[in-house]
């Protein structure tokens, strides 16, 4: 009897440790803003696609959905969807899409960080979206990417949303 209550009372405690252990919703977001502010500071990877003279970077794993069009590109990756909206009338130091997300009232804004590099202007918000999930937004210009997804993607999506949003480039 002592045993059972013993081991019961060890695996009780080890669900409570190992469940602590993980990264708040806070830590989340802060490790996916800093991914995207470290990409954003390189120079951006060169193209791998071209939709409609359009070039941009596709990450591994991604796929462009062919509904896409060369103002509102469509990405997947496994069940997860992502609108690349290109605005070709703003320049690459556009705070346009910052402005617009800002003046959302009713938006829970987790963790958000603007950048400023060579003549650009980009931003990364994690925004609440109800059901453990999260929006990401990441922009560099008029150029801006968003997704819904689980907290538990936060970082590798802000990673690659980043590498596809600096990588393109726009027909002169």
């Amino acid at each position: 009897m002592f045993r059972s209550w013993k081991f019961l009372f060890l695996l009780v405690s080890a669900i409570f440790v190992l469940g602590g252990c993980g990264k708040s919703i806070d830590q989340k977001a802060e490790d996916g803003i800093a991914a995207a502010r470290d990409i954003f500071e390189q120079d951006g990877k060169n193209a791998t696609e071209e939709i409609e003279g359009v070039a941009l970077y596709k990450p591994v794993g991604f796929t462009i959905e062919d509904a896409s069009d060369p103002q509102n590109i469509i990405f997947s990756n496994k069940d997860e969807t992502f609108i690349l909206f290109i605005n070709p009338n703003e320049e690459k130091d556009s705070h346009l899409f910052h402005d617009l997300l800002k003046s959302q009232e009713k938006i829970e804004v987790i963790k958000e960080e603007t950048f400023s590099d060579k003549g650009y202007f980009g931003f990364a918000s994690v925004l609440k979206s109800g059901d453990g999930k999260v929006e990401l937004v990441t922009s560099v210009g008029g150029v801006k990417m968003t997704t819904i997804t689980k907290e538990k993607n936060i970082e590798n999506y802000m990673a690659s949303m980043m590498e596809i949003v600096r990588s393109v480039k726009q027909p002169d």
